[in-house]
């Protein structure tokens, strides 16, 4: 499967493709080239929606890479879902992103304009497209998906990758929480000599003045048929220019890690050439526990990736590595006009 040899018109490129195709990333290239190793575009259209939308098809192919890292075998047989897992425990995964509200900016292509004024409201916003785009692919699967003989009676997990605005990443785990475990840690109304971020149960988050959309999915039996979601916000753009072998890329990456004693993270900051990211670096599995099927944890057991879980009391247990990637940011110099350009 070629991605970069065109299949479609150029002046319907998406922008991120074409800024890749045209410059001068081969060690970016050729991420993309091992990701795909072993996927099959079973309906023959990947390739041009990889050159159309982009995003959509970038998490896919992430999901593919990880799935092989863990050494969880796919089985492309089946037309559906995006993933059917085998082994030992086998699973199904369906992947969708938190994609932009109609008429919203893209997650690519971002400007200081952007950086949000009012953080809770930036979460608020990422959570409720988190939860559109879990609902439909619930939808699709109790219509489609659940017939099936390779899914039934099996754990079906939804992997959601954070496209939803400008600076998505930026987030974290904040929103993805709330809407699944119903608690919010709120950043700006923590005190800055606190030794705790204030924290507090959400059942719901205002759409607009009208009408407030569930949150909190796992906290009962409602969504049983889900075992788990999958997520992660850095699984974009700097994802791939940050596992490349390009060591003499102009580029400064700073990164946010939890620090132990303190509500406030750990910054890094260090040029390509000192830096290293694991591919499973950021990435989250949040578990239902009212789910049908449970996903065992031994699935995603990888000291890179972090796993939510509510204990019998509600409390919510987490496990994930001490240095645990929250925000990548970078930042490289182009040869272009004296622009500098940004990423997540």
């Amino acid at each position: 499967m070629n991605l970069f040899t065109p299949v479609i018109p150029e002046a319907r490129w998406h922008p991120l493709f074409k800024m890749i195709l045209e410059g001068d990333y081969a060690p970016e290239r050729d991420v993309f080239a091992r990701w795909a190793q072993g996927f099959e575009d079973r309906d023959g259209k990947f390739v041009k929606e990889f050159q159309l939308s982009f995003e959509s098809c970038l998490w896919e192919l992430y999901l593919h890479a990880s799935l092989k890292e863990l050494s969880l075998p796919v089985d492309f047989s089946h037309h559906a879902p995006d993933f059917v897992i085998g082994g030992p425990r086998p699973f199904n995964l369906e992947a969708t992103v938190a994609a932009p509200a109609a008429g919203g900016k893209p997650a690519y292509g971002w400007t200081k304009d952007d950086i949000p004024e009012d953080l809770n409201q930036f979460n608020v916003e990422a959570a409720l497209r988190i939860c559109n785009s879990f609902s439909y692919k619930l939808k699709r699967y109790k219509e489609h998906y659940a017939t099936l003989p390779h899914v039934a009676g099996k754990p079906f997990v939804v992997g959601i990758g954070a496209f939803d605005r400008p600076l998505a990443h930026f987030a974290g785990l904040r929103p993805v929480v709330a809407a699944f475990y119903g608690l919010y840690h709120d950043e700006e109304a923590t005190a800055r000599d606190a030794s705790e971020v204030v924290s507090y149960n959400v059942t719901s988050a205002p759409k607009n003045e009208n009408v407030n959309i569930d949150v909190g999915l796992f906290c009962d039996d409602t969504y049983r048929e889900v075992s788990a979601v999958v997520y992660s916000a850095l699984a974009t753009w700097g994802k791939v220019r940050a596992v490349a072998d390009n060591p003499n890329a102009a580029t400064l990456y700073t990164t946010i890690h939890p620090q132990a004693g303190t509500i406030y993270p750990k910054v890094l900051q260090r040029l390509k050439r000192d830096y290293s990211e694991h591919l499973l670096d950021g990435l989250v599995v949040l578990h239902n526990p009212f789910a049908d099927h449970p996903l065992p944890d031994e699935v995603f057991d990888h000291p890179r990736v972090a796993q939510f879980r509510p204990d019998a009391t509600g409390e919510l247990i987490e496990r994930a590595p001490d240095d645990f990637l929250q925000v990548r940011m970078l930042q490289s110099i182009v040869e272009r006009d004296d622009q500098s350009e940004q990423s997540a």
